[in-house]
């Protein structure tokens, strides 16, 4: 790659691109982008987390995977990268030649438009596209293909032929990989998301349970701990246009309500949609002293931390009910959503409301024997659910006979 450095300039730039697309794949070279370079977690990290288990519990590296992640802000990762991973800067030379080389390519995002895999996919390379959410409530890609841009569809399906393999957590989402998402005929794994397999492990629930309240308490400076520390995780989705009005709740009286309801002492965790990184701080009371900023944080070990969840229209809803623990749905522009609805919402296991009376409401009346019965039948009848817990080794097993 050094020699390649010398001659990478706008002036050789398409010329060394062209030669690049000749370079052959090399056996067992794994590059990753995660959420279009910009973070380390989501299925594409569960995928690799579980190579670098195997190969650990091996003691040998002689069939190891040779594992890349690409990043727009490499420096920005360095000290969360396990010694088994290396990075590499999103767009420049020696990107395109990992690229160019890897056997496999694993995204969980659209991605390509030009520049970013300005090459063919080339004989003996293949593309796992994991996405980033399962079954859920909102419509999707081209079924909402009036409100996205030319740019967001054509590299939809540019994605698209390039895929050998995506993953799916129900047969309802199977069906709507096949048709909205431009995928009819290839290869699915109907085993579930890698980024699930943590609800089926006590070990690391309660791993990841012990570090989120380490986490709360040291942020909210409690000298000392509840006996009943719990947490409710608010994850709504993004809208466009940056709206920030539909957001939030009376904190104080959900927290009142919350612990009239199930006991102990609540803190509210606010995530945020990857969308709404750039300006969701202007949306909530962080200086509150039961509200808690974990927007730039891994949502997976949020959700199995949490008691109880309040999202609108987010597949993370769905997530958090493989715990089996309440979850409420909070729809204040329910009417008015840009995306639509696959479903109706009196049809879900979830009680929903439209604003802070119908929330609390629900949360007083919560029946749990109902609630599980219901999505029960919900997950058994209308969406085919299909969570294993077993879904990164699916794919790991297909990359091995892949890479035979």
């Amino acid at each position: 790659m050094r020699v390649l450095d010398l001659i990478w300039n706008r002036h050789t730039r398409n010329i060394v691109l062209f030669l690049l697309q000749y370079v052959p794949a090399h056996q067992r070279r794994v590059v990753c982008i995660c959420w279009g370079g910009t973070n380390y977690n989501c299925n594409p990290r569960a995928i690799t987390d579980l190579i670098i288990k195997k190969e650990r519990e091996k003691k040998t590296q002689s069939s190891s995977f040779e594992i890349w992640y690409a990043f727009v802000n490499p420096d920005a990762f360095s000290t969360l990268l396990p010694s088994e991973i290396k990075s590499v800067e999103l767009g420049s030379l020696s990107y395109f030649y990992l690229l160019s080389s890897a056997q496999f390519v694993i995204s969980n995002t659209r991605f390509g438009g030009g520049i970013m895999w300005p090459f063919k996919k080339k004989r003996g390379q293949f593309y796992i596209q994991t996405m980033h959410g399962g079954h859920g409530m909102k419509r999707q890609e081209l079924e909402v293909k009036d409100i996205l841009s030319e740019e967001y569809v054509k590299l939809l399906y540019e994605d698209a032929s390039r895929i050998d393999l995506m993953l799916s957590d129900s047969t309802a989402w199977t069906a709507l990989a096949r048709t909205i998402f431009a995928y009819p005929k290839g290869e699915i794994l109907e085993v579930g998301l890698p980024r699930n397999d943590v609800f089926f492990r006590p070990q690391e629930v309660t791993k990841m349970r012990n570090d989120v309240e380490a986490f709360v308490i040291k942020t909210k400076g409690i000298v000392q701990k509840p006996t009943e520390l719990k947490f409710l995780v608010y994850c709504p989705t993004f809208r466009g246009g940056h709206r920030k009005d539909v957001y939030g709740f009376d904190v104080d009286r959900l927290i009142v309500v919350l612990e009239q309801r199930f006991g102990g002492v609540w803190y509210v965790l606010v995530s945020s949609h990857p969308n709404m990184r750039d300006y969701y701080r202007e949306v909530y009371d962080f200086s509150h002293p039961r509200m808690v900023d974990v927007g730039q944080m891994d949502l997976q070990p949020i959700l199995v931390a949490s008691d109880v969840a309040i999202t609108d229209y987010s597949s993370a809803g769905f997530e958090f009910a493989l715990t089996h623990k309440p979850v409420f749905l909070l729809m204040r522009d329910k009417e008015e959503y840009e995306r639509g609805l696959y479903y109706d919402p009196q049809d879900l296991p979830f009680p929903y409301a439209t604003d802070d009376d119908g929330l609390c409401q629900n949360i007083e009346a919560f029946d749990d024997a109902k609630y599980q019965k219901d999505l029960e039948k919900f997950n058994r009848e209308v969406v085919g659910l299909k969570e294993t817990g077993h879904a990164a080794e699916a794919v790991v097993d297909w990359m091995e006979k892949k890479a035979l």
